[in-house]
């Protein structure tokens, strides 16, 4: 039986965070490759065109996102990583761009790596680990990554016709997008512009932003407001 265009637009955007997720994570000599010949900028913007929340992302931010891929011709993958280290990795007293929610907050950290962890519990999810060292659980691709996992999750719901699920992972994208990324990646994006120089990054960061807000849109659209017990 073929996939209604809900359950197709759930995997998409499940997907699309994927994509997101993969464009922030550490570069390799495979993933910079992709970003200089434009195969990562085709995918994410063909995933972008299928729906129709942020389909107009592609035509507004596409010129920016070749001028941007056309930056990084003029580096070797050494230079790229250098950049990366010195933007989000190296910095006294921080980095200038650091990609975790927690620097960003009007709170302490540990009270927000905290709360994002509870989420992540919650749903039988843990930080992985990579080089024997446990990932944060309020960097950019943790986060980008769980909300991959809800809406991946939303799409089975769909497809299996549960509403109670369906409902409970809505709610849980809804709760999490208005609780963290929508807080914090707007002032991330804004750091970049003003602290950094690396154009791919800035260009991913301004459709990060825009897609999230657009998804707490659409996500809050859809959730159904509970009624009160008599």
């Amino acid at each position: 039986m073929p996939l209604s265009t809900s359950h197709t637009e759930s995997i998409q955007r499940s997907y699309l965070y994927k994509l997101l997720s993969l464009g922030f994570r550490y570069p390799t000599p495979e993933t910079f490759q992709t970003f200089q010949n434009g195969e990562f900028l085709a995918r994410l913007w063909s995933t972008i065109s299928l729906l129709p929340h942020v389909k107009f992302l592609k035509a507004e931010h596409a010129e920016q996102g070749k001028k941007a891929q056309n930056s990084l011709g003029k580096n070797t993958f050494e230079d790229f990583v250098v950049k990366v280290i010195q933007t989000f990795d190296c910095g006294i007293p921080e980095p200038p761009c650091p990609p975790y929610e927690g620097f960003y907050r009007n709170r302490s950290r540990t009270a927000v790596m905290l709360d994002i962890t509870e989420f992540y519990k919650h749903f039988g999810l843990a930080m992985s680990k990579r080089d024997g060292k446990c990932e944060l659980p309020d960097h950019l691709c943790a986060e980008l990554e769980f909300l991959h996992f809800l809406a991946f999750k939303e799409a089975h719901a769909r497809i299996n016709e549960d509403s109670k699920f369906l409902e409970g992972y809505l709610l849980a994208q809804k709760d999490f997008l208005s609780r963290h990324p929508v807080q914090w990646i707007p002032k991330f994006y804004d750091s970049l512009c003003n602290r950094a120089d690396i154009p791919f990054y800035n260009s991913l960061t301004r459709v990060t932003v825009t897609f999230i807000t657009h998804e707490l849109e659409l996500i809050t659209s859809r959730v159904k407001p509970f009624s009160k017990e008599e």
